[in-house]
């Protein structure tokens, strides 16, 4: 049920280029916005005495799109908001840990439509040979097509790390499970591969990929599946660059991983799989320092962007995590010496943009393309630019925005 509860009134116009426009207050008022990528902010409402836990989201995007409301009700007012750039659905995680083998979840769609549901996963793990309830959770993610559980799962009798990937499809709320791979212990603490980790997704396409060295030669095996978990195909990126430094990694954005801390392994690069191509992001320590994003195609790697680190920034090891968008590839980037920063490889090849990271990007993940003051909420769309005044939020119930043209 949908509850067309916001109005959207233009109170001003600045010229063909920016208009401003007023949301106003309706049940409850607002206490904070979050992004949703290409589809603009989400404006969240609740009851400021506590005595209802409803959460109201009001979409707010660019000016020929419609505006809706909807709510949902997360015990004890947590979730966990997992979303991603070309999926036309985010989550609100009730639990971002299963329980007793049960993902509960409210899910959002572009329409404003919303449910409430859960799925269990015991059954199609159980049919893979593993004990559901002796997994590790790595990630979560949403596709355009399933919402992914990434699991692993360590036997310590044989020494091995078994990875696992839960599909539950938006439409119909099936699961679907794989095995992604295995790698045995000695591997990894030889350096030799690297944990599998989840590389992006196209349609319903959806990457997995992890580093080896092997007799077939170095590099980057990716394995791609669709929604239904079945293997589309499976094929390996050669690394052709020369020597490249490994890293540690983290995760970055409004994923699992983030939320998990649980990306913290070394990959001497990864795969970035979004818009159909494959991206690979690598260290470059044989001359000056500098993080360097190519593209795979005809089968060669080909340099898209690059930036330069000053060389006393990496004494320590650099801790590395992506996002991607549209537009760029965003990383995290933190060590001891250089801080804690965000940087934007644009796969057009424009000038990076290097800004100080703070936890706002994650919800709005736009900041990190363009110079934003600390309280300024932006969002990129298709043919604008959303802003907003954070600043609003505690001083007036109704919220003033503005578009300007690209």
């Amino acid at each position: 049920m949908r509850y067309f509860l916001t109005f959207l009134v233009f109170s001003c116009i600045l010229g063909v280029n920016a208009q401003k426009f007023t949301v106003y207050k309706t049940t409850q008022p607002f206490y904070d916005i979050i992004e949703w990528k290409g589809m603009g902010g989400l404006l969240l409402s609740k009851d400021p005495s506590g005595n209802s836990n409803q959460i109201y989201l009001t979409l707010v995007g660019e000016q020929t799109k419609s505006s809706w409301e909807q709510r949902f009700a997360p015990l004890d007012g947590k979730y966990t908001y997992i979303a991603s750039e070309n999926a036309r659905y985010v989550y609100f995680l009730r639990s971002l840990q299963p329980d007793a083998g049960k993902i509960y979840f409210d899910q959002l769609n572009s329409a404003g439509n919303i449910k409430n549901t859960s799925v269990s996963y015991v059954s199609v793990i159980k049919n893979l040979g593993f004990d559901p309830y002796s997994l590790e959770l790595v990630n979560v993610v949403v596709t355009d097509k399933a919402l992914v559980h990434h699991f692993r799962y360590f036997d310590k009798k044989e020494k091995t790390h078994t990875d696992i990937a839960t599909f539950i499809t938006h439409h119909n709320m099936l699961i679907y499970a794989t095995v992604l791979g295995k790698i045995h212990d000695d591997e990894l603490k030889a350096n030799r591969s690297h944990h599998i980790q989840y590389a992006g997704f196209t349609g319903d396409e959806i990457c997995f990929s992890g580093y080896s060295e092997t007799k077939n030669g170095k590099g980057w095996n990716a394995v791609v599946y669709n929604s239904k978990g079945q293997e589309l195909k499976r094929f390996l990126i050669k690394n052709t660059l020369g020597s490249t430094t490994a890293f540690p990694t983290s995760g970055f954005g409004t994923n699992g991983a983030y939320y998990l801390n649980s990306q913290n392994t070394t990959q001497n690069g990864f795969i970035t799989f979004h818009n159909g191509k494959y991206y690979v992001t690598t260290l470059n320590t044989t001359t000056a320092p500098q993080l360097e994003l190519h593209v795979l195609a005809d089968e060669k790697l080909t340099l898209v962007n690059k930036f330069e680190i000053a060389k006393n920034a990496l004494k320590k090891p650099l801790n590395i995590g992506v996002y991607p968008v549209n537009e760029a590839l965003i990383y995290r980037l933190s060590a001891s010496e250089l801080g804690d920063k965000t940087v934007a490889l644009f796969t057009n090849g424009s000038q990076p943009f290097l800004s100080d990271y703070s936890n706002l990007v994650v919800y709005n993940i736009s900041r990190a393309l363009m110079p934003t003051p600390p309280s300024t909420f932006v969002a990129t769309l298709a043919q604008y630019n959303l802003f907003f005044d954070r600043t609003q939020l505690k001083t007036v119930t109704d919220m003033e925005f503005e578009l300007k043209q690209k």
